[in-house]
């Protein structure tokens, strides 16, 4: 019996990773820092000094790298 319809086509490579959003909430940025050991007190400025949503060009100076969170956290590359 004959296939029809579309099919995907695939090239054996891996698919490209999604550029993280360019704005995501504070909450959730104030649970990763809080899940990665660092300071309430850091936290607390933190929290007083970014809007919500958190703006990923415009608070920069804050935000903290992937590799600085699995160094943080005990993960391994």
């Amino acid at each position: 019996m004959p296939v029809t319809g579309p099919r995907e086509v695939t090239t054996g490579e891996s698919p490209q990773p999604q550029p993280p959003p360019a704005k995501f909430p504070k909450k959730d940025f104030l649970h990763i820092l809080r899940t990665a050991g660092v300071p309430e007190e850091t936290i607390k400025a933190t929290d007083e000094q970014l809007q919500d949503p958190i703006d990923l060009e415009r608070d920069a100076v804050f935000l903290v790298t992937h590799d600085q969170l699995m160094n943080r956290m005990g993960g391994s590359p």
